[in-house]
């Protein structure tokens, strides 16, 4: 691991597992000890881009992403079990929709495709609708909350961009607590010339303080 940088780690791309399909996946098969471990080294093994092999004849075959081209001996040798045990976990992965088995002419390969991959290696993206709407929700809940320190605090408002970007540094419990302890923090205060401008009590994290 000592030797591995992320310019290799980006290159090779990543399993994301989803906990809804992981789920799905283990209530669907049936509990055959190992075959958790024998499904994330399938996954590590498919494709992860298009490649094209060239057979004992010279005959080309195109393997695209989340498929694999591969003898179930081969198989049996990266799950570390027998020929025919690793033919009926790839049958019952096949009878459940995990996996599809693509014919092939040559009878001892065994190419098969990961139904859904992407779902397993990609992090979904956001909708630029979805987004929009992000950048809204986040803008109204500052602008909540700049309204509300400087009606309970009287300060003048004053470096409202230091204070977004402040805010933004803040996580979603943190920018809740901000909001929700201003009174805290304003009534604990016997100076009011020592009352923290916004941005401030932000950096800070006035809101922790314990009274």
């Amino acid at each position: 691991m000592q030797n591995v940088n992320p310019q290799q780690m980006a290159g090779n791309g990543y399993i994301v597992i989803s906990k809804l399909m992981f789920t799905e996946y283990m209530n669907s098969c049936d509990r055959h000890e190992g075959d958790v471990e024998a499904f994330i080294k399938l996954l590590l093994k498919v494709n992860y881009s298009e490649t094209e092999y060239t057979d004992y004849w010279h005959n080309k075959s195109v393997c695209k992403r989340g498929e694999s081209l591969r003898s179930y001996r081969s198989w049996g040798d990266v799950f570390h079990w027998s020929a025919g045990k690793t033919y009926r976990f790839m049958q019952r992965l096949c009878a459940k929709g995990i996996i599809e088995i693509i014919p092939h002419k040559d009878a001892v390969i065994l190419h098969i495709r990961v139904v859904n991959y992407e779902n397993w290696v990609s992090i979904p993206q956001a909708s630029p609708d979805d987004l929009k709407l992000q950048r809204k929700a986040a803008k109204e809940q500052f602008d909540f909350f700049w309204e509300e320190y400087h009606r309970i605090t009287l300060l003048p408002k004053e470096n409202i961009a230091k204070a977004q970007r402040e805010w933004k540094k803040l996580s979603g419990k943190e920018q809740k607590l901000a909001l929700e302890r201003i009174e805290d923090y304003y009534f604990h205060q016997t100076n009011a010339n020592y009352l923290l401008h916004a941005a401030t009590y932000l950096s800070n994290k006035a809101f922790l303080n314990e009274y």
